[in-house]
C-alpha cells in the first residue's frame, strides 16, 4: 500500500505575524462595521417613539430594542477583542524572535 502524502495540518503550523495581522485587520474591519451598524440602529430606535399605549406592547418593544442593541454591542466587542488579541500575539512573537537566545 503506498504511503499517504503527509500534509501539514493547520494546527501544526505556527501562526506567522503576517497571518496574525491579516486576521486582526479583518476582525477590526468587521468590528468597525458592526459598531457603525449598532450606532445607526440605536439612533433610529431612540428617535422613533412607540406608537401604542398598551403596557404589554411597550414592554415587549423595549425588550426587543434592548436585545437588538445588546447583541450588536456584544458582537462588536467580540471582534474588537479578537483584533486586539491578534495584535498582542504578533508583538509577543516578534519580541520572542528578536530576543531568543541562540541554541548552543
Amino acid at each position: 500500500m503506498p504511503e499517504e502524502a503527509k500534509l501539514q495540518s493547520p494546527q501544526d503550523a505556527a501562526p506567522s505575524p503576517f497571518k496574525n495581522l491579516t486576521g486582526a485587520a479583518i476582525s477590526a474591519t468587521i468590528a468597525t462595521g458592526l459598531y457603525s451598524f449598532t450606532n445607526m440602529v440605536a439612533h433610529k430606535l431612540a428617535t422613533a417613539p412607540l406608537q401604542t399605549t398598551n403596557t404589554l406592547a411597550n414592554r415587549l418593544a423595549t425588550l426587543v430594542r434592548t436585545l437588538l442593541l445588546a447583541i450588536g454591542s456584544g458582537a462588536t466587542m467580540i471582534f474588537a477583542a479578537i483584533a486586539l488579541g491578534l495584535v498582542l500575539l504578533t508583538i509577543k512573537q516578534v519580541f520572542t524572535t528578536i530576543f531568543r537566545k541562540p541554541q548552543a
